[in-house]
Parts: structure tokens; sequence; C-alpha cells
């Protein structure tokens, strides 16, 4: 089985902080006076006076974020939704969890994308780093690799391979996680991408390919192609349909799909669902087919 996720994500976005007056406060971060926490585990900080800009500074780490997904809602929603309140992304981690079924990834795999050159990425010019352990009969097992400068993580990221069975108390050889933290505006164009596309697998691939079929199965996708870049008018009215876009998959479609379904239970038929296709500009052969795929 593959997991594919966000484990980690950290913003500047418009909040007022009267929003957070139910929330437990906790402990702010350098540069903040306050912080907030709300149910999930999801942290608000707010009264940076070094920032021109009055924004607050979301953080969701790995647990909030299993939280949400635990609730039905999907990285594409989650980074949506922040996208509505202008976020502007500084990190964001994506995680890949593969466990043992027929086969496995190993951190030997890993370390093998490394040894002989098969890593596209600029982390692969920090160098790797190996932590083992030492098992009672005297072999060095490796528990977790890091590719990228560790020194520089903080402004460049780094991507981490371990063992998932280890940290779950399975034992070795359960599951590998690869995780690739990104910064700045990377980690900005990675959230652009999975909210509007929700091209996760490619995302991960443009910033960190192996050229290796295992590495493949793990991604089950191609190298995703950046979002074009526009000036002025023409940025902003793209921005925008984004936006829509993202809106009408997220809310208007699962809407939709269960207006139907209770139409034809109920004995109404799709009537409605091809009057709602006129208004939305489809022409009649384009709505039948539509339609007709979700038989």
């Amino acid at each position: 089985m593959i997991e594919r996720y966000i484990d980690y994500m950290q913003y500047s976005a418009i909040k007022p902080e009267r929003d957070c007056a139910d929330m437990d406060s906790t402990t702010p971060l350098r540069f903040y006076n306050r912080g907030y926490r709300d149910g999930v585990g999801v942290r608000y900080y707010y009264g940076n006076h070094n920032s021109k800009v009055k924004k607050t500074l979301v953080v969701a780490s790995g647990e909030a974020l299993e939280t949400l997904h635990s609730q039905g809602l999907s990285d594409e929603y989650i980074i949506g939704t922040a996208m509505e309140n202008n976020a502007s992304f500084s990190r964001i981690d994506l995680a890949v969890t593969e466990w043992v079924e027929k086969d496995l990834v190993s951190l030997w795999d890993v370390e093998n994308w490394f040894k002989y050159g098969l890593i596209q990425s600029t982390l692969v010019d920090g160098g790797v780093k190996k932590i083992s352990s030492v098992t009672d009969g005297g072999e060095n097992t490796p528990e977790t690799i890091y590719i990228g400068a560790m020194q520089k993580r903080g402004r460049l990221g780094i991507f981490r391979a371990y063992d998932k069975g280890l940290e779950e108390g399975l034992g070795g050889g359960y599951a590998t996680r690869l995780e690739l933290e990104l910064r700045s505006k990377k980690a900005h164009d990675v959230a652009e991408n999975i909210a509007y596309r929700n091209d996760f697998s490619g995302s991960f691939r443009q910033h960190f390919n192996v050229y290796a079929g295992n590495f493949d199965r793990l991604m089950d996708a191609p190298i995703s192609e950046p979002i074009k870049r526009k000036r002025g008018v023409a940025r902003e009215k793209d921005v925008e349909m984004d936006k829509r876009w993202a809106w009408l998959m997220q809310q208007v479609a699962p809407a939709l799909r269960d207006a139907i379904a209770y139409d034809e239970k109920s004995g109404r038929g799709r009537d409605r669902a091809f009057n709602f296709a006129v208004k939305a500009g489809l022409k009649w052969k384009e709505k039948i087919n539509l339609l007709d795929k979700q038989d």
C-alpha cells in the first residue's frame, strides 16, 4: 500500500485575530508575540513587528494534518482553502509511505539511488548522510538517510527517508517513508500545484526525481509542468480562474454528484442535470457524454 499526503505546511495568510478568541493559547514563535492552537492542532501566530504586511503565520504539523485527513479533507481542499485567504507558503513537506505487500522500497534502495547517480535534484549537491544502528550480531542497519545540506535546510529544504516500521514499533522492513521538505518559492509553487491541479506526485518529482522503476511505482505520475507565470491583468485572471476551478471541484462537483444520485434514486431521472449542463454552456452531445460517464 502506498500513501501520499502533505505532512507539514507553513504559510502566511489573512486571518483576523478575533477568529482565535475561543482557541487555546500556545507559546509564540520567535518574532511573534501571540500564539493560538485550534481543536485539531493548527497553530496561528500574531504580532510580528518585523513584517510590513500584517499577516498571520499558520503552522500545521503532521499530527494536525493527519487529524484533518481523518475527517475526510483532502490536501487539495486544505491547501485550496488557505489559498482563498491569500496564503503565501514558506514550507511544505510531501510524504510518501510504502507499506510492505509484495514490494517495498528500502533504505538500501535510496542509498543506491544516490550512489549510482540516479537522483535528479539540486539537493544532491548537499551530499548524503546516513544514520545507522548496530544490531546484536554486529550488522549495520540504516534507519534514516538525508540528502541535502543540513546546515542550509532552513533555506533550501531537504530529502529524508526512514524506516517507518521502526518508528511505529513494528520492526524493520515493514514500511518506508520518503519526505521532501521544500522551502520558500518552491514550497509555494508546489502548494499552488496541489491546490489547483491536485498534482502531488508530479510536484514531488519536479523537485526530487529518481530514474528507477521502484521510484516510478511510488509516484505513479510523470513530472509536473510548472505553472506558467504571467504579469499584470493576465496573471490576475489566471489566479482568479484557478481559484474558481478549485472551488468548483471541491464544493460544486461533489454536491452535483449527490444531487444527480438523489434524482435517479427518486425516479426523476437526469432532467435537472441536463438543465444544469445547458446553463453551464455545454453542448447537447457533450452533456450526454459527460453524464453517461457516471454510469
